[in-house]
């Protein structure tokens, strides 16, 4: 960096810290605040409100710190997370003089290139901006970096970093940790949104994983690290209720459908869109969903997507047992938290929804549950899994837009039985049991040795009995373990016991 870019760094610092300080310092009051009241506190969504505000006017890197932090319900209090969700990428378009500078050095003078070219952007965001133009005989959208963005994005991660370590003096040191995790994360991150190259790809592989379901994508016609330039395709915003039934489109349906598109992204593909806000998403005409934007994505591994499916299955049977393991599966807790104290916090949580019926909650009140478990025991969480809840999060809002009745659970039920989860979700688990079974069943001779003596003492006996003998040690072995493992697999487990009783009885008859 040039003398001068050090000194600007050097201004915007004590600017930042002007503006930030009365927010962090607003934002440990209020997450003590919040540990302690179970109750919603609108003076605490208030300061989330203001610490929005503050987010936007710092400028792109901070709206999209912000974004992520919507989904952090180990650092954020409930009332923050409500105030943050609304978060979007609203931003005034730089001065066309910019962007055309940044697309004419990657593709040449705009009157030569384009047919024609609308210098009016039609959309801000807080990376860059998006115009209107023709080009090769095709009407598109041409995605433009803002001017200078990377810089931008190096010089405020510097001033974010610096700050941190100022603060650090005032916030416990497992707090601290946590922050510090997300600032290296979303650092390493952020700027993947910035290079087309990548979006490019993450669109493409979209396509190919849910493109047979109907739902329009826009094609890539041109691709450089800075702009980026798609087949436009107008719809209609989907959000606008009243024009999507002036339209004759059934908005229940549309909810349901729009819904079961991401929840099967993230279940049964290895890639998922990350940030469907109102303006990522349209309708055509006849109905068909038509997304935009892929450059803030998530990936989900087998593992991780089996245990998000079993911690589905906990919150809607409200199990805590399941819960507890999900968590932990998915890294949301720390193995040394106390699992008895964890245990009673969702017993609480739980109980505030005594009496529902499972039809009728929504992905909001089954994860909260989660995510008060979260906050009261944090832990460091995989950023997949925080796009995950963004995700779940963005999309619910926009499906009780469009039918305030709108069930996540009848959605869920769609992929495990229509989609074929189910199958596979209880092929994992069988897998997953008959291994645990032979570990249990092994711990069970372990603590056995008297019998395991008794067998060598026996050695001389009669074929016979030398026969019933390690049979009755595998059943008892096998009864111990399935008794163990009945709280958590209780179906098969009862139905092992009893077939193990019934041949054990057996053996002692035919000992007579």
């Amino acid at each position: 960096m040039s003398d001068e870019e050090i000194k600007n760094i050097t201004k915007l610092e004590f600017k930042y810290l002007v503006k930030l300080f009365p927010v962090f310092r607003k934002f440990l009051g209020d997450r003590k605040k919040s540990k302690k009241n179970e109750e919603y506190d609108y003076k605490i969504e208030k300061n989330g409100r203001n610490a929005v505000k503050v987010f936007i006017d710092l400028g792109p890197t901070f709206i999209k710190l912000g974004q992520v932090l919507s989904a952090r319900p180990d650092l954020l209090p409930k009332e923050y997370l409500k105030a943050f969700e609304g978060l979007q990428d609203r931003v005034p378009p730089d001065a066309f003089i910019h962007a055309g500078e940044i697309i004419e050095k990657n593709m040449g003078k705009i009157n030569q290139v384009f047919e024609y070219f609308d210098e009016n952007a039609i959309s801000g965001a807080s990376l860059g901006q998006v115009y209107k133009a023709r080009y090769r005989s095709t009407d598109v959208a041409v995605k433009v970096n803002r001017h200078n963005i990377n810089f931008i994005i190096k010089r405020d991660l510097i001033i974010i970093k610096k700050l941190l370590r100022l603060f650090k003096r005032f916030i416990d040191n497992y707090l601290y940790i946590s922050i510090s995790s997300v600032i290296s994360d979303f650092s390493a991150r952020i700027y993947d949104e910035t290079n087309y190259f990548i979006e490019s790809e993450n669109l493409e592989r979209i396509r190919k994983n849910i493109g047979k379901y109907g739902i329009i994508m826009p094609d890539v016609l041109f691709v450089s690290k800075e702009v980026i330039v798609l087949t436009y395709i107008e719809g209609i915003k989907i959000t606008d209720v009243k024009k999507l039934k002036e339209s004759g489109i059934d908005t229940k349906k549309l909810a349901h459908k729009l819904d079961l598109t991401f929840i099967r992204m993230l279940l049964k593909n290895d890639i998922f869109h990350a940030d469907p806000h109102p303006g990522n998403i349209s309708i055509s005409p006849d109905g068909n969903i038509i997304l935009y934007d892929f450059g803030m994505v998530g990936k989900l591994d087998d593992d991780t997507r089996f245990s998000l499916l079993k911690l589905y299955d906990g919150l809607i049977t409200k199990d805590p047992d399941i819960i507890i393991d999900s968590l932990l599966e998915l890294n949301a807790l720390s193995p040394a938290a106390n699992r008895g104290v964890i245990r009673k916090a969702i017993d609480l949580s739980i109980a505030n929804l005594s009496g529902r019926n499972v039809n009728e909650m929504d992905i909001s009140e089954l994860l909260e549950i989660a995510n008060n478990v979260i906050f009261e025991f944090p832990f460091h969480l995989p950023r997949e899994l925080v796009l995950y809840m963004r995700m779940s999060s963005l999309l619910e809002g926009i499906c009780k837009t469009l039918d305030p009745n709108f069930k996540f659970v009848l959605v869920l039920r769609d992929i495990l039985y229509k989609d074929g989860m189910l199958n596979e979700l209880y092929k994992r688990e069988m897998s997953e049991f008959i291994s645990k079974s032979v570990i249990s069943i092994e711990k069970g001779l372990d603590v056995l040795p008297l019998l395991k003596r008794k067998l060598e003492e026996t050695d001389q006996l009669a074929n016979k009995t030398n026969s019933n003998v390690p049979l009755s040690i595998f059943l008892s072995a096998l009864l111990i373990s399935m008794i163990i493992y009945s709280n958590t697999h209780p179906v098969i487990s009862y139905i092992i016991i009893a077939m193990d009783v019934i041949v054990f009885a057996f053996v002692l008859k035919n000992k007579k």
